[in-house]
């Protein structure tokens, strides 16, 4: 059947279709992943802004050691940071072999120039105590 007629294509065609959606890569999948991206770093900035702001300014203690001097009496030593120009309180607290608590002492750190200070508070017991700890401090209004 050879006719005069030209060829037409069809204005559909499966097979080309499926090619060029594999050769595109998928919109909506692309903007989703873009959009989770861009959540993520959002998420994370603010946690770590969060973090930052939280701990500026704020009151830390960091347990050094400790010496026994004799059987009634404990001496703690910790590193206190806190804003210069700062006057804290820390409660100190002395334990027995089984944590149970055998003296307590409210430790007055004057103000400082320097934001990190090494104290030394001596505390006196009940019975024997094996160890001690910095329970709390806060800041001197």
């Amino acid at each position: 059947m050879t006719s005069g007629a030209p060829h037409i294509e069809p204005d559909w065609d499966p097979a080309r279709e499926e090619a060029e959606a594999e050769a595109r890569p998928d919109r909506g999948r692309l903007l989703w992943w873009v959009l989770g991206s861009a959540f993520v770093v959002v998420a994370m900035a603010m946690t770590i802004w969060y973090g930052v702001s939280a701990t500026r300014g704020a009151v830390t203690s960091t347990d050094i050691g400790f010496e026994r001097n004799g059987d009634l009496e404990i001496v703690m030593i910790f590193d206190l940071t806190r804003p210069t120009g700062t006057a804290v309180t820390c409660t100190v607290t002395a334990m027995d072999g089984s944590y149970a608590r055998v003296g307590t002492k409210r430790q007055t750190v004057p103000a400082s120039e320097e934001a990190t200070t090494r104290v030394r508070a001596a505390v006196r017991t009940t019975t024997t105590a094996v160890t001690a700890t910095v329970a709390d401090c806060a800041a001197v209004d």
